[in-house]
């Protein structure tokens, strides 16, 4: 990464050359003003591009630096400066380009070597970088660019020993070096010492005090600690400095809002947001104090015009969708935009064959608009081709009755109208009624032709479902209450310094949106912000919880994670921990599947009877949580299993067991099978828990020769021994390949 200090020290070392610069300049400014002193010579253009550079304007230093390029093609400083501002704006692989054209000019130049390690850094080809930096540093040892790179590596490993060591090394050889001194206090906040962070920072203060980054930094080192006022002031001395350091203004606007000045909040946001409109971070914060001081009204406003400029910010859209849930009407016009956002996503999911993907997105669709149509029919298709075709059928029959009930709606309003103009109205005679009949709606319109598709689709699957298990027993399957768990998403208060504030509430909130966006969930979520796992323990325990789920979100420039811990709510055990990680476009909506799925796939699989004919029973478990024919259940007194203490599944007593439940027929939300006497008398009752004990494998796995369960995203496991059924989990960046690339490396890479 290129620091200012080093451009400085550079120009400084050369003195003959800074000598020339400054005849040259002499020279000009002799000149009769004519036509030759309007032109830039390429020394002017360098010149005014370093200048652009010490004020972060990489735009337009980048403009003067190919200006000079363009004019003396064997400009090597030019080049090297140009591909200082192509890194700092995240164009890593033309970095290498310009790097290699001013390697022609440049021999043996340790500068271009460190600046190619750090794009390597950027490139994740992190062998590649490291190799770099440990030949810089066999030949030069006393080279601190090479000790800062080989920290980066340390630190994108997790290893923050090791990284703080390199800086230590870097500020022995360069005891006032600005690097090593911030670097060395965050990376001390960061693990905790902050008598060290403070040492560190109180002397980076006293070499460079003028300069508006290190004052910005101090206050994300007092955040850290949690000293809001202290920050504040730094962030205050910052934009003192420099007028236009939007990030100090950022951050002042987050301690404000920790103060809850949320009018002082908005004020700045409205400052950022008059200089670029493209500044997502300050439309977000201000809805938060909009929303936090009670004008929920302006707040979803303000991240509706935000969400226009910039849709992509899927952290923002959450907010938004959570507060629409919360108090936007169901007949709300503006609910069709925001839903049609993740039908369009949906498509586009459909559009590469991931069915996963398209079936989330017209979830979240529906959640925000229940009667979307189109929404609800591309939802009903995708359910049909996984062969669920009473799920099918619910959703044309809602989609039916939806329009019906509009219609109704709608000629309400228009015999409302005419009765107030003061007009006679048509009478009821046999010959409208009759005419209405024919056309085949109430209004007397003509039905389309899809409506007339969808009629005769319905009739078709009535038919065939005639002989389902829900009609043989007169049940509606999707009136089911199938609540199994009580589950707590607890929270921490968000890091200050994280792109979203609030992150890790909006992300329990909407962990908890996405739970009951699922028609057969079997889970009741409750949210709470808490300051310890002892406090989240405690209300678990206290409000008969039977799962809680410590929750905690972290977010960089181009990726996500959600860390989360599960624990019993009885004992406070930790049952699994897993930090689930996204990047790339919509890895919000990737994450948060995969810790539904995950989460999901933790409950043990219970249910209970519904029906009874004899030894044949009806229960609410069906395809939808996986079970299948043969499927062996225990049969447990109502009221008398509790989830296990220490372990995935759950504890009951042998003599509270009545028997064993066999499936024989499986429905999409419920079974048939027969039931086994446990003794002599029989004391099943409706009501009775089924806890499941065995599942064969699929035919598919048969064939296969295999016995992996194949399980669907909504699928509990485990079983009565505690013993996990389902086997998938969410993946990991480790899985993927790739490094993570927390919101506090971010920081420590915005230091030059």
């Amino acid at each position: 990464m290129i620091k200012k200090n080093l451009i400085q020290n550079k120009l400084s070392s050369k003195s003959a050359f800074a000598f020339r610069l400054t005849v040259c300049l002499c020279f000009f400014a002799f000149l009769p003003l004519s036509g030759f002193c309007a032109e830039k010579t390429p020394v002017s253009s360098y010149e005014e591009g370093v200048g652009f550079m010490k004020d972060e304007e990489w735009y337009k230093a980048g403009e003067c630096f190919l200006q000079a390029v363009k004019e003396n093609p064997s400009y090597a400083e030019a080049w090297y400066s140009l591909s200082q501002c192509s890194y700092m704006l995240g164009e890593f692989d033309l970095v290498l380009v310009q790097l290699e054209e001013a390697e022609k000019y440049l021999k043996d130049d340790s500068r271009l070597e460190n600046l190619k390690g750090m794009t390597l850094i950027a490139l994740e080809d992190f062998s590649g970088a490291r190799e770099i930096f440990e030949k810089i540093l066999k030949k030069y040892p006393n080279n601190v660019e090479a000790r800062f790179g080989l920290a980066e590596l340390d630190l994108f490993d997790g290893r923050f020993s090791g990284a703080e060591a390199e800086y230590n090394e870097a500020l022995k050889r360069q005891g006032k070096n600005r690097k090593a001194l911030l670097s060395l206090a965050l990376v001390s906040a960061r693990m905790g010492k902050y008598e060290n962070a403070r040492h560190f920072m109180e002397s980076a203060l006293t070499y460079y005090s003028g300069e508006a980054e290190v004052h910005y930094l101090a206050a994300i080192i007092y955040a850290m600690q949690g000293e809001v006022k202290s920050a504040e002031r730094h962030c205050r001395v910052s934009v003192s400095i420099n007028g236009n350091y939007d990030r100090a203004y950022e951050l002042l606007a987050k301690c404000l809002y920790e103060q809850k000045k949320y009018d002082e909040v908005i004020s700045i946001c409205d400052f950022r947001i008059s200089r670029d409109r493209s500044h997502n971070s300050a439309w977000y914060l201000k809805g938060q104090a909009l929303y936090q001081s009670g004008r929920e009204e302006e707040a979803l406003q303000v991240w509706a015009a935000a969400l226009r400029i910039t849709p992509d910010d899927e952290i923002m859209r959450a907010s938004l969708e959570i507060a629409v849930n919360d108090f936007v009407p169901l007949e709300d016009s503006r609910r069709t935009e925001w839903a049609n956002y993740h039908v369009n996503c949906a498509k586009e999911a459909a559009s590469r064959f991931d069915k996963a993907a398209a079936s989330w997105e017209y979830q979240r669709a529906l959640k925000i608009q229940p009667s979307n149509e189109e929404a609800r029919l591309k939802y009903a298709e995708l359910l049909c081709l996984s062969g669920l075709n009473e799920l099918y059928l619910d959703q044309l029959l809602f989609v039916k009755e939806n329009r019906k009930l509009s219609e109704e709606a709608a000629s309400n309003s228009a015999a409302s109208d005419v009765s107030g103009s003061g007009k006679a109205q048509p009478s009821s005679n046999a010959s409208s009624s009759g005419a209405a009949a024919s056309n085949g709606t109430s209004d007397g319109t003509k039905k389309s032709l899809k409506e007339v598709m969808m009629d005769d689709t319905i009739e078709a699957y009535s038919d065939i479902l005639q002989d389902s298990l829900a009609k043989k027993w007169k049940v509606e399957p999707f009136y089911l209450d199938k609540t199994r768990w009580h589950i707590g998403l607890y929270y921490v208060k968000s890091s200050m310094h994280l792109y979203h504030a609030e992150g890790n509430r909006t992300a329990a909130l909407f962990a908890k949106d996405v739970f009951t966006a699922l028609s057969q969930a079997s889970v009741d979520t409750a949210v709470l912000e808490v300051s310890s796992f002892a406090e989240a323990y405690q209300h678990a325990r206290k409000n008969g919880i039977d799962y809680f789920v410590m929750l905690n979100q972290d977010e960089g420039s181009r990726d996500i994670s959600l860390e989360y811990s599960f624990y019993s709510g009885r004992t406070g055990y930790l049952l699994s921990e897993n930090t689930i990680y996204g990047t790339g476009n919509m890895r919000h909506a990737t994450v948060f599947r995969r810790f539904r799925s995950e989460i999901m796939g933790h409950l043990p699989i219970t249910g209970k009877i519904i029906a009874r004919e004899g030894k044949t029973l009806l229960c609410d478990l069906g395809l939808t949580e996986n079970i299948r024919e043969g499927a062996v259940f225990d049969v447990v007194r109502k009221g008398m299993i509790r989830p296990s203490g220490t372990a995935f599944g759950v504890e009951y007593k042998e003599n509270d067991i009545f028997g064993t439940f066999t499936v024989t027929t499986c429905s999409e939300e419920i079974s048939e099978g027969l039931l086994e006497y446990k003794g002599f008398y029989d004391r099943v009752n409706i009501g009775d828990v089924l806890v499941l004990i065995s599942l064969p494998p699929s035919p598919e796995a048969q064939a296969s020769g295999t016995s992996d369960i194949p399980v669907m995203e909504t699928a509990p496991g485990g079983n009565s021994n505690g013993e996990s059924i389902t086997k998938k989990a969410g993946l990991t960046a480790e899985d993927l390949g790739i490094r993570r690339t927390p919101s506090f490396m971010d920081i420590i890479r915005s230091i030059y």
